[in-house]
């Protein structure tokens, strides 16, 4: 097995965001803005500025032009790292990385372990008995990750595959594929990052809260 990569993962939270939206760079990305401005919540109109911030801060790109979408809306920018973008509570986060990339970020929350014996396969409810809410969170943030690097989404079924090898730090094999994946925290949520390659998570906050 190759060498891990690092993957940087970088992190903003809604104040940090709400303190530096007056100096975003609105007409660098003007359909984002719009997006955002159609959102209820304040919240979620904070995340979604976020998410573009990260995009020109991490990636780089000049404009929301150089943005395409794939077949199942994973985006990406050509001639740009690849990343992958999630937010969850009060933070959003963006994975970047050389090759495929998925990232998934989620605050534990008990309310949804009911779903657990519909997005899990046996061997991994079993697993999860031990520390029930840590390891949901720690298997959902997995299962996201993988379906966002494949570029499949939700059109890859969670239960349909089995991500216990990633606990024990081996590979997942999907369509011919190795994929692997490596989780980490953030305060008390928990995110994962998923690669066609071993991979260490970096996190970095942007900004303060």
């Amino acid at each position: 097995m190759s060498e891990p990569i690092t993957v940087p993962v970088y992190a903003m939270h809604t104040e940090y965001i709400r303190q530096t939206e007056h100096i975003f760079p609105e007409h660098l990305m003007p359909e984002r803005m719009k997006k955002a401005a159609r959102f209820r919540f304040e919240r979620d109109r904070l995340l979604c500025i976020g998410a573009g911030m990260l995009m020109l801060r991490a990636l780089g790109i000049p404009d929301e032009s150089v943005l395409n979408y794939g077949p199942y809306g994973k985006p990406y920018a050509p001639g740009y790292p690849e990343f992958s973008l999630s937010h969850s509570g009060d933070w959003v986060i963006i994975a970047v990385a050389p090759d495929t990339v998925g990232a998934d970020l989620e605050k534990p929350d008990s309310a949804h372990l009911s779903i657990a014996d519909s997005v899990f396969t046996p061997a991994e409810l079993d697993w999860m008995k031990a520390d029930p809410v840590t390891r949901f969170f720690r298997l959902w943030t997995l299962k996201e990750s993988v379906m966002k690097a494949t570029g499949l989404g939700m059109d890859l079924e969670p239960a349909s595959f089995d991500i216990m090898p990633f606990t024990r730090s081996e590979p997942v094999l999907l369509d011919g594929r190795s994929w692997y994946a490596a989780s980490g925290r953030l305060e008390d949520y928990t995110f994962s990052v998923c690669a066609a390659c071993p991979v260490t998570p970096s996190l970095h906050i942007i900004g303060s809260q």
